[in-house]
């Protein structure tokens, strides 16, 4: 931790945190943060899990205060708002804890003494605020950009594996009935060499991945741009993934990844779908006919 003649503090890790709270907590820092604030500040470094993929209100809750407390917290620890102070936290857990088996303790604790009607309203309520907060961050232009590749490409690789293949899937399934030659790699039984040798110069690898990364992935994006490929990478922020300029574009959805929190990412994927129908135009739909004909003389739908 860092202060300047200004006591301006400057925090990059978890260790830096606890310094500042003891550092308050002695008044050392004339107190310029109340002690709710302070409570706030503790409670999250007693629940680093939480507080690395719970939203704002549900901190703020947890701790009984307004969420404009948080924001305040984390200008004064010299970032511009709360969730760059969070991604202290998202990297403390990613670093130094099993990230599957600490969500799913918090999940359970949380789960305690609640009906199952309150769970669900509660959780309705969270992935509604994530997802009004991803669309914030998300620049429009960037989706258009993800559109015109995935529109031009000659060949469409998309890559997500382990708990984004599923989120891979979605996004290659309702590609391919827009366009051709969309492949969804990472299959069960096939090889990802056998996958990342077809693709050439003139294709896009759409590669998937959050927080903590899968290597294999991260991998084949640096693959992907050796040979020429565009790549477009749907991410989070400051992801190993990041792809800008002659490389191809990134989308990042600053929300944690895992089965109770999802709904931002499907609905960002939903969102560069439509724009790349859009952009393909009225070709979209033949292709979406044809696939429907062969469905259909295959009768693969009971209806």
């Amino acid at each position: 931790m860092k202060i300047d003649r200004n006591l301006k503090v400057t925090v990059e890790s978890i260790e830096d945190l606890r310094r500042f709270l003891e550092y308050e907590r002695r008044g050392t820092g004339r107190g310029r943060v109340g002690d709710k604030t302070l409570a706030v500040l503790a409670d999250m470094l007693n629940r680093p899990g939480a507080a690395a993929v719970e939203s704002i209100s549900e901190i703020a809750a947890h701790s009984r205060v307004d969420p404009s407390t948080l924001t305040r917290l984390g200008k004064r620890l010299g970032f511009t708002g709360f969730t760059e102070l969070q991604d202290i936290f998202r990297r403390h857990v990613t670093q130094t804890q099993p990230f599957y088996s600490t969500r799913i303790h918090e999940r359970v604790l949380d789960a305690q003494g609640n009906s199952q009607t309150e769970l669900l309203r509660h959780h309705a309520a969270t992935e509604c605020q994530k997802l009004l907060a991803a669309v914030d961050k998300i620049d429009p232009l960037l989706v258009d950009q993800a559109a015109d590749l995935l529109a031009s490409a000659k060949n469409v690789f998309v890559l997500g594996l382990r708990a984004t293949y599923g989120l891979s899937f979605f996004l290659g399934s309702y590609l391919a009935t827009i366009r051709d030659n969309v492949r969804i790699l990472g299959g069960p039984g096939q090889a990802l060499t056998s996958d990342l040798i077809a693709i050439h110069k003139d294709d896009l690898l759409v590669a998937i991945s959050f927080s903590p990364y899968t290597r294999n992935v991260v991998t084949s994006v640096d693959i992907a741009k050796d040979i020429g490929a565009k790549v477009l990478s749907i991410t989070d922020a400051v992801s190993p993934l990041e792809v800008a300029g002659s490389h191809g574009v990134t989308i990042a959805v600053d929300q944690p990844f895992y089965f109770d929190s999802a709904t931002s990412h499907f609905f960002v994927l939903q969102a560069i779908l439509l724009a790349t129908a859009r952009r393909i135009g009225p070709a979209a739909v033949e292709v979406s006919k044809r696939r429907e004909f062969i469905d259909k003389a295959l009768n693969i739908e009971v209806r």
